[in-house]
């Protein structure tokens, strides 16, 4: 019976294989040489926060592998923000393992040549001092403003909470 099974399933492994290697975004990206994306991202769960990144970076580096040039702007606002700080004064003593994962993530991304913007108003809202976020993080007025902004510049708005 062992047997039986081990037959049936390397019979089917090469179909497996095969479905997965068909899988692509090619009708999505027909035509296309730039992308520009803008993703909201107000997640405060720094474990979903880290996944949100990772995907983000997934998602530039598969637009990039098809020849597209990806733009991305990531705004931050609501409980991101205080992801997005130096040091640990905004979070919980439990999360500071996860904040340095996503540090790690958000400089990784910034040399990659994402832009990454956090909003003034969220800052004030959660009594964030608008000097004590990352130096490679961009504060702006009002992060509504720049994903109005950017979506009428051709940007795809890409929410993330």
């Amino acid at each position: 019976m062992k047997s039986l099974l081990l037959c049936i399933c390397l019979l089917l492994a090469p179909l497996n294989i095969a479905v997965a290697a068909e899988l692509n975004n090619h009708d999505a990206l027909q035509g296309l040489t730039a992308t520009k994306a803008v993703f909201d991202i107000n997640q405060g769960n720094p474990n979903i926060l880290l996944l949100r990144l990772q995907l983000v970076e997934k998602t530039y580096q598969q637009l990039k592998s098809t020849g597209t040039v990806p733009k991305f702007v990531l705004t931050f606002r609501g409980g991101a923000s205080n992801f997005m700080t130096t040091g640990e004064t905004y979070i919980d003593r439990e999360d500071y393992e996860q904040k340095q994962q996503i540090e790690t993530q958000l400089k990784h991304l910034s040399e990659m040549g994402l832009n990454l913007e956090q909003c003034a108003i969220a800052a004030a809202l959660a009594k964030i001092d608008t000097d004590d976020f990352l130096p490679y993080i961009k504060v702006v007025a009002n992060g509504y403003t720049s994903l109005i902004g950017y979506q009428n510049q051709g940007y795809a708005f890409v929410p993330m909470e």
